[in-house]
């Protein structure tokens, strides 16, 4: 037994319908073309994330459907988030219970091995903060890996001396590192505490009788 629910129209050039056969789902176009074929648990309602996509839920798993109801990306993660709103033509997603990236023709432009992912520029510009197994790293906007995952924790730059960010690495060591990951403090320090005389210090230290 055959049975057809219309799912979604007013995104598509074409309306689709989730079809039903011996206890599986699947998705055909209005010409009967199959779309996804009837072998999932459930398939959820299509929700539009641009212009051109929607969002479609097949058993527990998202993927995307383009306009003419073709896969423009498998369903293979558990979550797809919003474009643009980390990066534009970028969309956050999950798989496994790791994040990464997808950009707005279904690549994943950064791999989904991280534990979070911050936001750009909140570190210092053009870069973002991510996590793995408890440590960390600093991406860039093209996706590449700009410093090392590799320090237990990563400040801001700047707190302490323009374009440099102290850090720790996982034997809780401290040093400095610059906008290229270069450590120009070596990572070998108990603790680091930036040295500023108080102006009253400074004034008394530096007047002549």
């Amino acid at each position: 037994m055959l049975a057809a629910l219309l799912l979604c129209s007013f995104a598509f050039s074409q309306e689709l319908f989730v079809v039903k056969s011996s206890e599986k789902y699947g998705i055909v176009n209005e010409n009967g073309v199959v779309v996804i074929p009837t072998t999932h648990n459930s398939i959820g309602n299509l929700q539009k994330i641009t212009k051109d996509w929607s969002k479609v839920q097949i058993d527990s798993l998202y993927g995307i459907i383009n306009k003419k109801g073709g896969i423009a990306v498998e369903a293979q993660y558990e979550e797809i988030g919003d474009f643009d709103e980390y990066k534009k033509g970028w969309a956050l997603v999950k798989q496994n219970g790791k994040y990464g990236f997808i950009n707005n023709k279904g690549r994943e432009v950064v791999a989904t091995a991280y534990d979070s992912i911050g936001k750009f520029d909140e570190h210092t510009k053009g870069l973002i903060l991510v996590d793995a197994n408890g440590l960390k790293g600093l991406i860039d906007k093209d996706g590449n890996i700009a410093i090392s995952v590799k320090y237990s924790s990563i400040e801001k730059y700047g707190q302490t001396r323009k374009g440099w960010a102290l850090v720790k690495n996982k034997e809780a060591k401290f040093g400095f590192i610059d906008a290229d990951g270069k450590e120009v403090v070596p990572v070998i320090y108990d603790d680091i505490d930036s040295f500023r005389e108080k102006p009253e210090e400074a004034t008394e230290a530096h007047s002549v009788e």
